[in-house]
């Protein structure tokens, strides 16, 4: 088996999944690039599906497109706010100013990534990232907002606030293994993960690789056996995100995806938030909990609290 423990943390982003590798001869690298050659020949890019509710696509296929999620304006004051906060933590981390895990979570792969963990309703970064952030969440998930009402139709108004971060990957940075988030089960869906992308994504930037269709028993069987993976890789159709700015992508947690390698000499922002059905137990602990600051996490907020918050605007 390749994949013996995803929990890492249930809902984490292709970029940030904890995977342990037992009978493997090649290097994690090489094996994410032969996922890939297998991927490629029948890969397409992920298309928004406009013929019925983006809900529906969701449940069905395990992962949706929604344009113009955020607007450009927004997107690029977050971008700018992104990248400050980045130097400035990095810099807090290093001379010991603050804890790496209220500024940073796990990354697979951490070479020239991150996982950036951010504040909410709160300037304690500066006194502009309160402002920047509540607005775009006001625009994805407030009154109007085209994330929103996905959210409140799957999971609904009481639905947890499980991450708040952004990923960033800078040119160098390594493809990953296909793998899912969680393990498979035929309970509903237990959490979406909300990507944003703070730029245009092209294929060199190492958009994340989504296999629709994969939540499923078979699937999840099937990428933990070697041979059994590379035989569904070769024939299995694919999406890559190649994202416009301010683009989103939903996905279940359960659908077999990995993000790519950024070859590019670009950097590449995906601010994104996951909420967690409010039936379910919270799967977080103090070794894997989520990418979240622990100062967030202690509010436990909902869906319903974070328009309150937007409210107030």
């Amino acid at each position: 088996m390749r994949l013996l423990v995803v929990f890492f943390g249930i809902g984490l982003a292709a970029d940030k999944v904890l995977a342990f590798h037992t009978s493997m001869p090649q290097t994690f690298e090489k094996r994410a690039d032969l996922e890939q050659s297998y991927l490629l020949p029948n890969q397409s890019d992920l298309q928004m599906d406009t013929t019925r509710p983006f809900a529906d696509t969701l449940r069905s296929r395990g992962v949706a497109r929604v344009d113009n999620g955020l607007s450009y304006d927004t997107s690029i004051k977050l971008q700018s706010l992104i990248d400050e906060t980045l130097e400035s933590s990095i810099d807090e981390v290093e001379n010991f100013r603050a804890p790496r895990n209220f500024r940073f979570a796990n990354v697979l792969e951490k070479a020239n990534r991150w996982d950036l963990l951010l504040p909410f309703d709160e300037g304690s970064i500066e006194d502009r990232s309160s402002d920047v952030l509540l607005q775009a969440m006001s625009e994805l998930v407030g009154n109007g907002g085209k994330i929103g009402h996905i959210l409140d139709e799957i999971l609904g108004e009481d639905a947890i606030l499980y991450e708040f971060a952004c990923l960033i990957s800078d040119p160098g940075s390594s493809r990953q293994e296909i793998h899912p988030d969680i393990v498979f089960s035929n309970d509903k869906i237990p959490l979406i993960a909300c990507f944003v992308s703070l730029q245009d994504i092209d294929a060199s930037m190492g958009p994340t690789v989504f296999i629709p269709d994969t939540v499923t028993a078979d699937a999840h069987e099937r990428i933990n056996n070697e041979n059994l993976a590379d035989e569904m890789l070769q024939c299995i159709p694919s999406c890559i995100s190649t994202l416009g700015t301010g683009d989103c992508s939903l996905y279940n947690p359960m659908v077999l995806h990995a993000g790519g390698g950024n070859v590019s000499d670009r950097r590449r922002r995906l601010f994104y938030f996951t909420f967690l059905d409010p039936s379910l137990q919270d799967p977080s602990s103090h070794v894997n909990p989520g990418s979240i600051n622990p100062v967030l996490k202690q509010k436990n907020m909902t869906l319903k609290d974070v328009r309150e918050v937007l409210n107030t605007m």
